[in-house]
């Protein structure tokens, strides 16, 4: 229970950070047009990860690199994907953000990021 409200207050913090973000993107404390607006919910969408995980700001790369893992332990702990040993954080990264995630449902549908990632990690990491 309290893990369950720790991640909803968690992901409630992200979303804010990201609208604080998108406001500041121009410097006219006005959101950037382009981007839809952010609204609190449970998950993280596909493209607000992948969004996210292309950025080169140190908190969220940071961010990326353990949401990633996080995703990747899920998937190996549950027998969905057979990631090699020693496959680094940033290699993770690459892979749910690479370009089959621009064809993927989960990007195209903006389906939460966990399912998009498990994913791309049974495609590009199958057990055999």
């Amino acid at each position: 229970m309290i893990r369950k409200a720790l991640l909803a207050s968690f992901l409630l913090w992200s979303s804010a950070a990201m609208a604080q973000d998108a406001t500041q993107a121009d410097g006219s404390g006005m959101a950037v047009a382009e981007r839809r607006p952010v609204v609190p919910e449970p998950f993280l969408r596909t493209s607000d990860a992948v969004a996210l995980c292309l950025s080169s700001e140190p908190r969220w790369v940071d961010f990326c690199n353990g949401l990633a893992q996080g995703y990747a332990e899920y998937a190996m702990l549950h027998d969905k994907a057979c990631i090699p040993y020693g496959t680094t954080r940033r290699e993770l990264v690459e892979v749910f953000i690479g370009p089959d995630v621009v064809v993927s449902t989960g990007y195209i549908d903006d389906l939460p990021a966990f399912e998009t990632a498990l994913e791309m990690f049974i495609k590009h990491f199958p057990c055999d």
